[in-house]
């Protein structure tokens, strides 16, 4: 009998470090659940084009067409940066042309969580501030060129449709104010048009309607975690 108490004894023993590891395999299996819910988001860099539709809220309502590109940053979870520039052109009454340029940057807020992009659909609003110049002459050779440099503020609503955790398509509304000289077109009763341009502050506001695609590309901080 003593020779089975000491048999038993040793097999209990033994097991001992069998627990031990598997306790420890357990604390590791948490840990890395514990991983997947952290914040890996941060430090996300994506390069992306863009087009755009512009729509002046004042006269002329002829739309302009333009294209431009952008890069995000992303900060947080819900939190990305957009770095964007665009080129416009619009005809005006079938005798002038306008052109527009933006310089500027939005920080975006999304409205629910992206689950690492994997959600479909993941809405956003934005808001930010933008430098343009804006260009307007006549058609035809040798004719004047009215110019003007300003700043703008803008607010933006629209929703990313992400095709895969790294590439999505975006599209967007954006309502741009900006601040400073105005240049006026006015089509007179004979058919010629006349350029002003206004002395002191003005307020000019334009819609815009943005479509978007971005890639992933890397990490700029926490390389060390997964991209998506």
């Amino acid at each position: 009998m003593k020779i089975f108490h000491w048999i038993a004894v040793f097999m209990i023993a033994s097991l001992l470090p069998q627990g031990n590891l598997f306790a420890q395999d357990s604390t590791k299996t948490v840990s890395k659940s514990k991983e997947v819910f952290t914040d890996n988001f941060g430090g996300v860099f994506s390069f992306g084009a863009r087009s755009d539709i512009n729509i002046f809220t004042a006269a002329p309502k002829s739309p302009g067409i333009g294209s431009g590109g952008s890069v995000r940053l992303q900060i947080l979870e819900r939190l990305n940066t957009e770095w964007f520039g665009d080129y416009i052109t619009t005809s005006l009454y079938g005798k002038l042309h306008r052109v527009d340029a933006h310089v500027g940057w939005n920080v975006m807020f999304y409205v629910i969580s992206p689950k690492g992009f994997k959600r479909k659909f993941t809405p956003f609003i934005a808001a930010g501030q933008c430098f343009d110049y804006t260009s307007v002459q006549m058609d035809g050779e040798n004719q004047k060129l009215y110019s003007k440099s300003t700043a703008a503020v803008q607010m933006e609503l629209g929703c990313h449709y992400n095709i895969t955790p790294r590439f999505d398509i975006s599209l967007s509304t954006l309502y741009d104010l900006h601040l400073g000289k105005d240049l006026d077109t006015d089509l007179n009763p004979d058919g010629t048009v006349s350029i002003t341009e206004s002395k002191g502050a003005g307020w000019e506001g334009h819609v815009m309607i943005i479509l978007s695609a971005h890639y992933k590309i890397c990490r700029l901080w926490n390389l060390k975690k997964k991209l998506v």
